[in-house]
């Protein structure tokens, strides 16, 4: 009886120790992330006339990308977008008038170029140039003939950022509004990651699932399909990278004033 009760014993403990060599190697289960495991659930940008909306994304602790931008309801937009070193701003003052465009870059040969790219479009004047340092300033207006507002666009690229993680809603008051959190794990994607970390939360219109809000972090360390794989990424890479998205969307009407910049070359 001792024997065969050891022998049981021993065949658990073999049992478990097998599944812990597994753990080390593959994770036990892999999530989707938002973009996949809720198809008809996905976050978007909404599609109502007139708006506000702001965005960032840092990556370990950088901004990596940032915007702000209004739609009137008379067809009045504009934009400013920090890309890197570069920053763009436009503005149209009515569906149909001309657009200026202030570019902001690094190094003056850049500039040179770009005044060579509008000398060539009879479509775009070059209204003023300038140099600060080591940043050039170009401001150029254009002819508004069908030119859309890109401000929508623009809002999607971060909304469409906060996806790579899957998220979980939280119990509300509100009928009108669900509030979403990202989950940490290991994620199915081009190449397996893992998420670790997560905090924020995303705000979603409960039925057309439009983002009115996101605030959110969290550690990614790719690729990692497996424990292994996981640890030496983290022994001997930079990884993992830490990521925090930010946006706000307000809808109606908003006040536009025209940029200073755009008030002093509209003579041209």
């Amino acid at each position: 009886m001792k024997r065969r009760t050891a022998g049981v014993l021993i065949g658990v403990l073999a049992v478990v120790c097998f599944g812990l060599v597994l753990s080390a190697v593959y994770p036990f289960t892999m999530t989707e992330p938002h973009a996949a495991n809720a198809p008809s659930g996905r976050f978007t940008v909404s599609e109502t006339d007139a708006f506000s909306a702001t965005g960032s994304l840092v990556v370990d602790g950088q901004v990596r990308l940032a915007f702000d931008g209004v739609v009137t309801a008379d067809g009045a937009w504009y934009q400013r977008v920090v890309d890197g070193g570069v920053v763009s701003a436009a503005y149209q003052p009515d569906a149909t008038g001309p657009v200026y465009r202030k570019r902001t870059i690094a190094g003056s040969d850049n500039v040179e170029q770009q005044r060579e790219l509008i000398a060539e479009d009879e479509n775009r004047v070059l209204l003023g140039e300038g140099q600060d340092g080591t940043n050039a300033t170009v401001i150029v207006k254009e002819n508004g003939t069908g030119v859309t507002q890109p401000v929508s666009g623009t809002a999607s690229v971060f909304v469409n950022s906060l996806v790579v993680a899957g998220y979980e809603a939280e119990e509300t008051d509100s009928s009108d509004e669900t509030v979403y959190v990202p989950r940490s794990g290991w994620y199915n994607g081009r190449e397996p990651y893992r998420i670790t970390d997560a905090s924020g939360e995303v705000r979603t219109d409960a039925n057309t699932h439009v983002v009115t809000s996101a605030n959110v972090s969290w550690d990614t360390t790719e690729p990692a399909g497996t424990y292994a794989e996981y640890l030496l990424v983290r022994s001997f890479s930079d990884e993992p990278t830490t990521y925090r998205i930010t946006f706000e969307f307000e809808s109606g009407d908003a006040a536009l004033e025209k940029p200073p910049w755009v008030r002093s070359n509209r003579s041209h």
